[in-house]
């Protein structure tokens, strides 16, 4: 068993089973701690808690075992950091860390100050991909943490959720969608010549699904992997409209578009990721948690123009 793993459970038992209320306080998603837990048992081949119809009641014999000895791992463990974190003056060492362009310029930029200048000892390597390369790479060792457009969509990627906000529809003030209030409705904007990111983005993965869904064929008239091209093609041709994630607006001053909530609603969550890597550095596990403590307080934020 990894040592997050550990936590995982101890935090499920103390706070009486309840995986919602557990989930709030690791700072992850329900369905993590659930699938946290699936797989300690597949690997251990015993089952750690009593369930009722699906839902988790109690502790096994075997789980109350199981408990008692993580509890004096984690202590062990907790007791181990802070003598290491004593015999260090400050933190030292490169992390490698994947981050998606647009969240970079929009998300992260003041969050990226703030750590550089509280930690000088850390030499942050960034990595700018798509969502889906950059899943691949954190698979493969080949960077320690990752910032992406949840949700993860390669096995063995455990998640974060650090922003929310949503997906928007961008216009031209001259289009008919200035006569709309507030939102304007997909199956509209689905008739429009759509100007969006490329593939390897999660927001076009998950919009290509959305038309699946609808069985139509996107009416791509570019995509693109720089989104202030996708606003200045809107402002230019009020035929268009693009698709892209509410806070790049911040970045963008023109008055000449606008943009609308699309119904329904299409919403843009922000993971910092990672794996049960068992030899995984403190400096990786350091850099972690503070950028989700820094990003505790901004979490359902919501950014208009």
């Amino acid at each position: 068993m990894e040592i997050n793993q550990i936590k995982y459970l101890l935090t499920v038992v103390s706070n009486n089973y309840n995986l919602t209320q557990s989930a709030e306080i690791l700072h992850v998603s329900q369905p993590a701690i659930s699938k946290a837990i699936k797989e300690i048992e597949f690997k251990q081949g015993m089952n750690i808690f009593n369930r009722k119809k699906g839902r988790i009641i109690g502790l096994t014999r075997y789980g109350n075992t199981l408990i008692e000895e993580s509890k004096k791992v984690y202590q062990q463990y907790t007791e181990m950091i802070d003598k290491l974190n004593e015999l260090s003056e400050e933190n030292t060492g490169i992390v490698r860390i994947g981050i998606a362009p647009v969240i970079i310029s929009t998300v992260f930029n003041d969050a990226l100050i703030a750590f550089i200048n509280e930690n000088p000892g850390i030499q942050l390597k960034l990595v700018e991909k798509g969502a889906y390369e950059l899943q691949q790479m954190l698979v493969l060792g080949d960077i320690d943490l990752a910032v992406i457009v949840s949700p993860a969509t390669i096995e063995g990627i455990y998640e974060d959720l650090i922003y929310e906000n949503t997906v928007r529809v961008w216009f031209n003030k001259e289009h008919r969608f200035n006569d709309y209030k507030y939102s304007v409705p997909f199956k509209e904007i689905e008739k429009e010549k759509i100007v969006t990111l490329t593939d390897d983005f999660m927001v076009t993965f998950q919009l290509n699904k959305k038309f699946k869904g609808d069985r139509i064929k996107p009416k791509y008239f570019l995509q693109t992997s720089s989104w202030d091209l996708i606003l200045n093609l809107v402002q230019r041709d009020p035929n268009l409209v693009g698709i892209v994630a509410a806070p790049i607006g911040k970045n963008y001053s023109d008055q000449q578009i606008r943009n609308f909530e699309i119904e329904p609603a299409f919403p843009w969550k922000i993971s910092l990721c990672h794996t049960m890597n068992p030899v995984e550095e403190p400096i990786v596990d350091y850099t972690k948690d503070w950028f989700l403590k820094y990003f505790s307080k901004y979490q359902k934020l919501s950014i208009d123009n």
